[in-house]
């Protein structure tokens, strides 16, 4: 997991089956996603999942627990995006020496946030 990437954990008590919990999300989700989710082995995967301007390739697994299931969540930022970030780090260090480092990290922290607040928002629909 690197620094900007989504790492969610979730225990949802419901009745419903397993893929009836993953046609949920996938309804919900897949609005925000540029390409057509898939499932694959009960692991929902979404490639360009945009809720702000940094993309995200989620994956969602869902697990039997004692309580009901375990949602796990696992978004990694987009290469393209890594690349802008690292070119854009690497250009405030010789333009602004440095200075300009803190508010490129504090942007793509916001947006993870940001992106992190709308796919919980979107499980408390569930649960």
């Amino acid at each position: 997991m690197g620094l900007f990437d989504i790492g969610i954990r979730k225990e949802i008590s419901s009745q419903k089956s397993k893929d009836e919990i993953l046609s949920i999300i996938e309804k919900d989700i897949k609005d925000f996603s540029q390409e057509t989710p898939k499932i694959e082995d009960g692991t929902l995967i979404l490639n360009n999942f945009k809720s702000s301007i940094l993309s995200y390739n989620l994956t969602i697994n869902l697990e039997k627990s004692s309580k009901g299931y375990t949602l796990a969540i696992d978004g990694e930022l987009q290469q393209f995006f890594v690349l802008i970030l690292v070119g854009l780090i690497i250009l405030s260090i010789i333009v602004t020496v440095g200075i300009g480092v803190i508010f490129i990290v504090a942007f793509a922290y916001l947006q993870k946030h940001f992106a992190t607040k709308l796919i919980n928002s979107l499980i408390e629909d569930i649960s």
